[in-house]
């Protein structure tokens, strides 16, 4: 899943990079191609940094969470646990509707076509 970074007063390190996707990696197994985009914003201001995580999902879904904490990466860890929370969520509900759908009936013989009484019937 490719993740749009945006920093807003913060510079996004490569260090800072490498956590984004190491805590991106279980989203990413659990939504699979379910997930088209996403995409965060890091903020700080003063001594407060915030991380604001979107994730688009198929089916118009969109997964949002906000994380607030002194450090960027402990904010980073509460969105994304939010996001994560949102997406468990989302597939239990897609499984639970897949489980629903009753099979389809097998093809049977037409009983709405009656024998033709005229014809002779074996054994007469």
């Amino acid at each position: 899943m490719d993740c749009t970074l945006t920093g807003r007063h913060v510079k996004v390190t490569e260090e800072l990079r490498d956590t984004i996707e190491r805590r991106l990696v279980p989203l990413d197994r659990l939504l699979g191609d379910a997930a088209l985009s996403a995409e965060m914003v890091l903020t700080s201001e003063r001594h407060a940094c915030q991380a604001e995580f979107v994730v688009h999902a198929r089916g118009d879904h969109r997964l949002h969470g906000v994380g607030d904490a002194p450090g960027m990466e402990v904010a980073v860890g509460a969105a994304v646990d939010k996001v994560m929370h949102q997406a468990q969520t989302l597939k239990g509900k897609w499984q639970a509707r897949r489980r629903r759908a009753e099979p389809t009936r097998e093809v049977g013989p037409d009983l709405a076509i009656a024998p033709d009484l005229d014809e002779p019937t074996p054994g007469d």
